[in-house]
């Protein structure tokens, strides 16, 4: 069983960040197990609004974005080319924060391109991102910008992300 105590340690607006993000990827049905018909322009908004969440959660410089892996992710999600379970995603996520406890991604203005097709119920965001990131305690920081995507299927009875990934653009080394 996994402990989610650390959620609870972290400032109340980090919570709310994470609780807006968990409620963007609430149910779009109702009670049944079908799910609703949603337009294309819906999902395209959605998209958009989930992947600009994205960021800023994951910039929140402590652990709380690991309590919404699993209502964010599917069952398993391929991340950067490789296919993990959401506890494996788990692992990974909490082995960066420790790596960069401070950090900060945006999209870049004007970058985002969101593409979805109605057929599958699935949406593609691309964007450039710029990052900051940090560890105070070895005195180590880097920046500078990726291109950044993010799968998000909305055949299930809420969103969830199917893929991330991405590949460097350039980097500026820090301390």
């Amino acid at each position: 069983m996994q402990s989610y105590g650390f959620f609870f340690r972290c400032s109340a607006e980090q919570r709310m960040k994470t609780y807006k993000l968990i409620a963007l990827l609430a149910p779009l049905a109702a009670c049944s197990s079908s799910v609703q018909a949603i337009s294309l322009a819906e999902m395209r908004e959605r998209t958009a609004v989930i992947a600009s969440r994205y960021l800023e959660i994951w910039s929140a410089n402590n652990a709380s974005p690991i309590s919404g892996v699993p209502y964010m992710y599917g069952p398993t999600v391929i991340f950067y080319g490789k296919r993990y379970t959401q506890a494996n995603l788990v692992d990974e996520k909490r082995r960066a924060i420790r790596q960069w406890p401070v950090r900060k991604y945006v999209h870049r203005p004007g970058t985002l391109k969101i593409d979805c097709n109605a057929s599958t119920l699935k949406c593609a965001a691309r964007s450039t991102i710029d990052f900051d990131v940090g560890n105070p305690s070895n005195g180590t920081s880097k920046s500078g910008s990726a291109k950044f995507d993010l799968g998000v299927s909305f055949a299930d009875r809420h969103p969830v992300i199917l893929y991330e990934g991405g590949s460097l653009n350039s980097r500026r080394a820090g301390r």
